[in-house]
């Protein structure tokens, strides 16, 4: 024997205190209002036929656009005068480097501003005139051929000369001086300062010039 749910009309059981349709308390528990909030307190039967209306479809909310970072404008950056580099002052001058020698290494030829040299004094008093290639070294006579020189040898008893350690050439507006790659080098001593000769680059002469080979020194008239 079932009953029905006073609220929508289901049969229900004997023994059940609750609808299985609807979940309202049956009438085995009377006198009891409905658990829910808000629904009458007249029972209310489960029409078959009628479908329940559809929830209104909102219209979707835009939502906000992302915030860009701020940037400075082109024509702020463009105002903005860009940093020149100081100026040096004039009264500041380079230092010069210090030493026991006062020779300078030149990475450009000595200026010549005086008149042509004619000849060369060698250590032993001898003067050589300088009007055809003079090559001098320790031994430079194989130097010489190749050179189309005049070999000329110099003493080295210390032996820190090269075989062919200088080569001295007459030209139109007076004569240079050249060190094919000797082992240590060739000084050139002009106005109390003494220049490295860069091998391999003809250096031009002046007279009062004096040339420093090894142990030997050669002077410039």
């Amino acid at each position: 024997m079932s009953t029905q749910c006073r609220f929508c009309g289901e049969a229900v059981r004997p023994d059940s205190m609750f609808c299985p349709s609807c979940g309202q308390l049956t009438d085995a528990v009377a006198g009891v209002a409905p658990p829910f909030p808000g629904s009458d307190s007249a029972p209310r039967r489960r029409d078959s036929t009628s479908v329940a209306a559809p929830a209104p479809v909102l219209d979707p909310v835009p939502l906000p656009a992302p915030r860009k970072p701020a940037r400075k404008s082109e024509s702020a950056e463009s105002s903005t005068p860009a940093k020149q580099p100081s100026a040096v002052r004039s009264s500041e001058t380079p230092k010069k480097a210090t030493g026991d020698k006062s020779r300078t290494a030149a990475a450009a030829t000595p200026t010549t501003t005086a008149a042509a040299p004619t000849a060369v004094t060698l250590p032993d008093g001898q003067r050589l005139p300088l009007e055809s290639v003079l090559v001098l070294g320790r031994s430079p006579e194989q130097g010489a051929a190749q050179h189309k020189g005049v070999a000329v040898r110099l003493p080295d008893p210390e032996r820190a000369m090269s075989r062919v350690h200088l080569v001295i050439s007459p030209v139109p507006d007076g004569a240079t001086a050249t060190d094919p790659g000797s082992a240590n080098g060739t000084f050139l001593e002009r106005a109390g300062t003494q220049y490295v000769l860069v091998a391999g680059t003809p250096t031009s002469l002046l007279p009062g010039d004096r040339l420093l080979l090894g142990d030997a020194t050669l002077i410039v008239s």
